[in-house]
């Protein structure tokens, strides 16, 4: 090894939620610890909702936008469905940077506008630099390039548009879903309020201009008079669709998040799982640390795939189901055995 690189127990790709978990879990632990984000700051084009279910630390009030107490599901008709919640919308990139600065005081480095660039025996390679690391963890999100190092298959990937608008009238504490292959084709439309007058107002689909259907979802959707406001706020994304990865560890490299495949192929979910996964890669990776043998990060693999293996294998077959409901007709026949808020789900 190189006696002239910087030395880190374990260097983590991505400072996103599952990231900032694993290096907040193990830097408490007082170990060596560097995360490496590729873009200059902290943020992820997501509604950022946030359920209250798992047992995660409840985010600082000062990144909450709104509390969700009602789901509502539209059907193509427009006729829907409630379903009692609890979480909240929170601002992603607060959000992300407030988790990013607790890892940072628990003690771990992190390196901004610093992506991955390689990986070799002992060694981590990232734009600037390079440092030793007795263990990996990629949390680089859909196209992660930790992954592609591990020669793994690329994602099956949906790629989303979201505007922050205001002057705009969101139904109160309320997260609307809305269903129609005009507007939102294998995917659907996303109102989340932040305010009184304000939301979070997206469209996820498989293929196409997400922007472009986003502006004709705003301009001639059945809500679309709800929706004459003011946009704030742009941003694009991706996020996987197509379940876990076949993989999930090799030798002394874990993947976590998005990165992974954690996020549900219907509902695009992922913060929850994301945390979770972060928290349990954290606690494993300190007993490999201790035990000095990257084998225990087998652990990792196991727990997750009990944990999340089935839930998110049945959502990536409801996907593959919701494909094929090109159409209205389609959809408002079969979305209450496809959405997970309806009993025949």
């Amino acid at each position: 090894m190189d006696i002239s690189l910087k030395d880190y127990d374990v260097i983590i790709a991505g400072a996103g939620p599952a990231g900032s978990v694993i290096a907040a879990t193990v830097a408490q632990a007082g170990y060596r610890v560097l995360v490496l984000e590729k873009n200059a700051s902290c943020g992820s084009p997501c509604a950022g909702y946030i359920s209250k279910t798992i047992n995660i630390e409840p985010p600082d009030e000062s990144v909450i936008q709104s509390e969700i107490r009602t789901m509502r599901t539209y059907l193509p008709d427009l006729s829907f469905h409630d379903f009692h919640i609890n979480g909240f919308v929170v601002d992603r990139p607060s959000f992300d940077t407030d988790l990013a600065m607790k890892a940072k005081a628990c003690g771990a480095e992190i390196k901004w506008g610093s992506p991955l660039t390689g990986i070799a025996p002992g060694v981590v390679e990232f734009r600037g630099g390079r440092a030793s690391s007795k263990i990996v963890a990629g949390a680089d999100g859909v196209f992660s390039r930790t992954a592609s190092i591990l020669g793994l298959k690329k994602q099956k990937f949906a790629v989303c548009a979201q505007y922050h608008m205001k002057g705009i009238r969101p139904l109160f504490q309320t997260s609307e879903i809305l269903f129609n292959s005009d507007y939102a084709p294998g995917g659907y439309a996303w109102i989340y309020p932040t305010g009184e007058d304000s939301a979070k107002v997206g469209v996820g689909i498989i293929t196409g201009s997400p922007r472009s259907y986003l502006d004709r979802f705003i301009r001639e959707s059945p809500v679309s008079d709800r929706l004459n406001g003011k946009i704030t706020e742009s941003i694009t994304g991706a996020l996987p669709v197509g379940g876990l990865r076949e993989k999930l560890c090799r030798g002394n490299i874990l993947l976590a998040g998005d990165s992974a495949g954690m996020a549900d192929p219907v509902t695009g979910a992922g913060i929850n799982n994301a945390m979770l996964a972060g928290n349990i890669a954290g606690k494993i990776i300190i007993e490999a640390l201790k035990s000095d043998d990257v084998a225990v990060l087998g652990r990792y693999e196991n727990q997750i795939r009990r944990l999340l293996g089935k839930p998110l294998e049945r959502s990536l077959e409801k996907r593959k189901k919701l494909e094929t409901c090109r159409n209205n007709e389609l959809l408002q026949k079969h979305l209450p055995e496809l959405w997970v808020t309806f009993k025949q789900y």
